[in-house]
């Protein structure tokens, strides 16, 4: 899927966590970047890892390590490890984990799907759509959509 629809899905997902947490507009906009960041991560470290990325291709292959639920999971302990006291009882952790996790299940959408259970040899595909064809389009306004469908809501 495109950047695009990653970030239309991880806002989406922020708000989402935001809306069951009854969280106040200040704690929504914190979740919801988080969520949002966590979403589109999963291809930076893949892509923009400036001297790494053929050895992380190498290792893992595109869309590996950053691609494994593991590894979603392992970013949501780290994320709660580094939270500040001040932001305690915001569910930053959940956040990340939802809006990571959402990226794996977009990619899963695409023809190769993604290895979500490594260490197991089983590849999640879902579907097989193409990046930035129709479906992917479609995919991003409905994310879109419901984004300010959430945000809407709250007002």
């Amino acid at each position: 899927m495109k950047g695009t629809t990653h970030l239309a899905a991880g806002v989406a997902t922020g708000l989402v966590i935001s809306r069951l947490q009854g969280a106040p507009l200040a704690e929504t906009a914190l979740l919801t970047g988080v969520a949002a960041i966590a979403a589109l991560a999963p291809d930076w470290l893949q892509v923009n890892a400036p001297g790494l990325n053929k050895t992380i291709r190498g290792a893992f292959g595109h869309r590996g390590l950053s691609h494994w639920l593991l590894t979603a999971w392992g970013v949501s302990l780290a994320v709660d490890n580094i939270q500040p006291a001040s932001l305690a009882g915001y569910p930053l952790s959940l956040a990340a984990l939802a809006g990571w996790i959402s990226h794996i299940l977009l990619d899963s959408l695409n023809a190769p799907g993604v290895p979500a259970f490594w260490p197991l040899p089983i590849r999640l595909h879902l579907s097989s759509f193409k990046t930035g064809e129709f479906a992917d389009g479609v995919i991003c306004w409905v994310a879109t959509a419901a984004a300010l469908w959430g945000v809407i809501s709250m007002l």
